[in-house]
Formats: structure tokens, C-alpha cells, sequence
């Protein structure tokens, strides 16, 4: 009778149990449910803002420079990056770096100063509504350390890094091949113009015509 008794205080107790377990099963399981739901909530957030960014911000007449491979005639292992980056967000977008779809490389803002080309401490800043232009002899995107050849009719994607951790993503930016008057780079990193150059042809064919005038005139 006494071991009859036992057993029944012990189902007893079991079914007594069994409502504060389902209890504490359903409380983790609301609990696992929520915390999923708010990662969930973040992730989105944080790519609906990425999205925002990009399609916020563009590079216009975007322009990767055409060249051949290093161990090509002519060729190089650095190229570089132009266009005005525009800003339609109403925010200052402080740009410390950016990436390529190029892959392996090194990659820095670069400006000009007296002719010579350096790195620009502290990248640049795009300023809310406003523009920021990247041109040959000025501030610009250097693509240095890569050996292969960019062909002309191709594009690159270029990705913005900015100092708040966030990315711009800007697609598909044409390579193109430079027109004359545009620099080129030495290996010291001193810029070469063209437009120079060019003027000095000009100076010197001026000066062959006017030997040839004066010869002219002697006779």
C-alpha cells in the first residue's frame, strides 16, 4: 500500500512539473524567435543603408585608364581613376579608401602636388548634395601593384570605403583610353604632361619657321 502511494505521489509531481516545463521551453523558444527576429531586423537595416548609399551616389563620366601589361612595350603596373563623384544623400560622405574588382593591388587617393605625385592624408569628403572631382592633375583614385593589362572597352567596379565602416558600391566604370594632354606617371611618381611636351613641339616648330623666314629674308 505504502509503495502504491509512493508511485502515485510521484505522477503526481510529474504532471505538476509538466506546465512549468512547457513554460520554460516556450519562454526560450520566444526568446531564441526574438533575438533571430532582431538580427534579422539589423541585417536588413544595414543592407537597406549600404542600398541607400549606392544608389545614392555615383561616379559621372567615370574613367578607369586603359593600359598595357607591365612586361609589355610601354607598359605599367599602375593605372588611375577619374570622374566627379556626385552625392545626392544630405549627408558629407568622408571617402578613406576604396577597391576594385581588379583584385590584388594597391590602392590609394592620390593628389598632385607641385608636379609630384603623393598619397592624400585623410582621403577626401563629398560633401552633402555636392561634388567631388577626380582629374589628372589633381586628386585622383591610383590603382599601383598590378601587373596586367586594363583594356580599353572593359569596366571595373569600383567599392568606396568610408570612415563611418559603410560601403558604396559603384558599378561598372568604363575603361577608356587617355587623350593626349592628360599625364602619365613616371616610376618616381613625378607627373609627366603631355600638353607640355606637346608645347614644346610647338615652340620648336616655331622657331624653325622663323629661322627659315629670316633665312628668306636674307636672301
Amino acid at each position: 500500500m505504502m509503495k502504491n502511494r509512493l508511485m502515485a505521489t510521484a505522477v503526481v509531481a510529474a504532471f505538476a512539473l509538466t506546465p512549468a516545463l512547457t513554460a520554460c521551453s516556450s519562454d526560450s523558444n520566444e526568446a531564441a524567435t526574438d533575438t533571430a527576429t532582431s538580427s534579422a531586423a539589423t541585417s536588413a537595416s544595414e543592407t537597406a543603408t549600404d542600398a541607400a548609399a549606392t544608389s545614392d551616389v555615383e561616379l559621372v563620366d567615370g574613367t578607369v585608364r586603359a593600359k598595357a601589361a607591365k612586361d609589355a612595350e610601354n607598359g605599367s603596373d599602375m593605372t588611375a581613376i577619374f570622374g566627379t563623384l556626385k552625392n545626392g544623400t544630405d549627408e558629407d560622405i568622408h571617402v578613406i579608401g576604396f577597391t576594385t574588382s581588379l583584385g590584388e593591388a594597391m590602392y590609394e587617393i592620390h593628389e598632385v602636388v607641385d608636379g609630384v605625385m603623393q598619397e592624400k592624408e585623410g582621403g577626401i569628403v563629398i560633401p552633402a548634395g555636392g561634388t567631388y572631382e577626380l582629374k589628372p592633375g589633381g586628386d585622383h583614385f591610383m590603382v599601383m601593384g598590378y601587373p596586367d593589362e586594363i583594356p580599353a572597352g572593359d569596366t571595373v567596379d569600383v567599392t568606396l570605403l568610408t570612415e563611418g565602416g559603410t560601403t558604396i558600391d559603384i558599378p561598372e566604370v568604363a575603361v577608356r583610353t587617355m587623350l593626349p594632354g592628360d599625364e602619365d606617371y613616371g616610376e618616381d611618381g613625378q607627373v609627366m604632361d603631355h600638353s607640355q611636351h606637346k608645347h614644346g613641339d610647338d615652340a620648336a616648330h616655331g622657331e624653325h619657321a622663323e629661322h627659315s623666314e629670316t633665312a628668306e629674308h636674307k636672301h
